[in-house]
């Protein structure tokens, strides 16, 4: 997949701005902090997912005190495909938005992943030593634009989830009997299974890919190194595993009802990387945890080639400069054949052909080929 051109209107740092994309795979641009080059990176993920990568409200991306903003990407597939997405989002009347595809009106769960892309921000770099709800969310929006039943999936387990919490409090509150629980406990089992089972998944297809990235990065000695999923269940049959999430919930719930809240389930599940049969988080160098994070990069790439025959587009903020020579040259190499986006305060030397744009003021210019 290539973005061709992309449009801003009233977003963020950008009045009005379009981007002609039409020449080089590699586009580099170049600011101070706060020159407005994120902006560009969260334009795209609010094209490709329907939300910001900076997990910031739409409303929170207005250019200062305009009502609404548009978002315009023209893309081609790599079979040559030409199409568009565009995202609208108006503060008044009342707070909506609206995604178009082909510039038909399409709803949220088919419009993401229209524009796959791979998001790696500055924080992403502390990806195995960050918060569980970091790992998932990694998982997750990969998974988002890899299944197209996973979103909502996603969505009706968070629905159910938040009715189970609700009825948690109405029982404590003596305003509901504790067997009005049953009925919440079996659906969001049922929800429950069908999360972990696609996440499972998705960790088997990375543990095929991952050894063969880590060592195109120099770190062969890593010779078992795979994801782990670390949930609280145990079972992969799925009528198996509903029953035994049942039986979790039941057991849990007098902590529920204590604390008002679900405490198992795909929503408190993690995953770690290991090697050697360690963890990574507990005994890798810095150096190392970068080549792994490098690794999952790569491993993400070849997913979405794997499974739906296109590769995405690669966004990478101010994330190059983090790293030594060799592993940046080996990023940029592995990634021959995909478009990517490099933000970065400085010049970067790099080896292949790259369009260089100079962000700052509220403006992004082209300054060399």
């Amino acid at each position: 997949m290539r973005l061709t051109s992309l449009s801003l209107e009233q977003f963020r740092s950008y009045d009005r701005l379009k981007l002609d994309f039409s020449g080089t795979d590699r586009l580099l641009f170049v600011g101070e902090n706060g020159a407005g080059k994120t902006n560009l990176i969260e334009a795209v993920s609010f094209l490709s997912i329907g939300r910001s990568c900076l997990k910031a409200l739409p409303e929170d991306a207005l250019h200062w005190a305009a009502e609404y903003f548009r978002l315009r990407a023209e893309t081609r597939s790599d079979s040559g495909e030409v199409s568009n997405v565009e995202y609208v989002w108006q503060r008044s009347p009342r707070r909506q938005s609206a995604l178009f595809l082909r510039d038909i009106k399409t709803p949220l769960l088919r419009f993401i992943g229209a524009l796959p892309t791979i998001v790696f921000l500055p924080q992403d770099l502390d990806l195995f030593t960050g918060t569980p709800s970091h790992r998932r969310s990694f998982l997750d929006v990969l998974l988002s634009q890899l299944k197209p039943d996973f979103a909502a999936k996603r969505i009706e387990y968070e629905r159910i989830l938040k009715q189970r919490n609700a009825m948690l409090s109405r029982i404590a509150d003596g305003v509901a009997g504790i067997d009005d629980l049953s009925l919440w406990d079996n659906r969001l089992a049922e929800a429950a299974t069908d999360l972990i089972l696609l996440r499972d998944d998705i960790i088997g297809l990375f543990n095929r890919n991952v050894q063969e990235r880590i060592a195109a990065l120099g770190e062969g000695e890593w010779s078992d190194i795979r994801m782990v999923h670390d949930r609280k269940t145990k079972e992969t049959k799925k009528a198996v595993l509903e029953a035994e999430m049942r039986q979790m919930l039941l057991e849990v719930r007098d902590r529920d009802l204590l604390l008002h809240t679900t405490t198992v389930g795909p929503h408190r599940d993690d995953w770690h990387l290991q090697a050697l049969g360690h963890d990574i988080s507990l005994f890798a160098s810095r150096g190392q945890q970068r080549a792994a994070f490098i690794a999952l990069l790569l491993t993400s790439a070849v997913l979405f080639q794997e499974v739906r025959g296109e590769r995405p587009v690669i966004l990478l903020d101010d994330v190059l400069s983090e790293l030594d020579d060799r592993h940046r040259k080996a990023l940029l190499s592995s990634l021959e054949g995909h478009q990517v986006f490099i933000t970065t305060t400085h010049a970067i030397s790099m080896e292949e052909t790259v369009d260089v744009w100079n962000v700052g003021d509220g403006q992004v210019k082209k300054i060399s080929e």
